[in-house]
């Protein structure tokens, strides 16, 4: 089965309703976002989930958006399928003033050399 942005993000809205919003494709990739306390709960679904096996963290960055009161700051995840040769990108936002998120070193280990950056 070749794995389609419309049949991710249709699993992601099955399972996760409003929770997961702000559906794009850029250059052909889906985009989505989630609450800051969903981060772990979706990339374990992500992961987990057979039809889907995102289970590595490609990437893992964070912009800063001085302008977005509230949500200045944005932590970028690139989770990949390797089988399908598929990447998918989820961003949580996080005020500047509390940019705690919940660490991903549980589900991936490459998160722990890429959170410390």
């Amino acid at each position: 089965m070749t794995l389609t942005n419309e049949f991710i993000q249709q699993k992601l809205q099955e399972k996760f309703s409003d929770l997961v919003f702000g559906f794009e494709q850029p250059y052909g990739m889906l985009t989505f976002e989630t609450a800051k306390d969903n981060n772990l709960k979706v990339m374990n679904f992500l992961k987990e989930e057979s039809s889907l096996g995102f289970t590595f963290l490609n990437d893992l960055t964070a912009v800063h958006y001085p302008t977005r009161v509230g949500e200045e700051l944005a932590v970028v995840y690139m989770l990949q399928n390797i089988y399908a040769a598929c990447r998918i990108r989820m961003k949580v936002y996080t005020s500047i003033e509390k940019p705690d998120v919940f660490t991903a070193t549980g589900l991936f280990e490459t998160a722990n050399w890429l959170e410390r950056d």
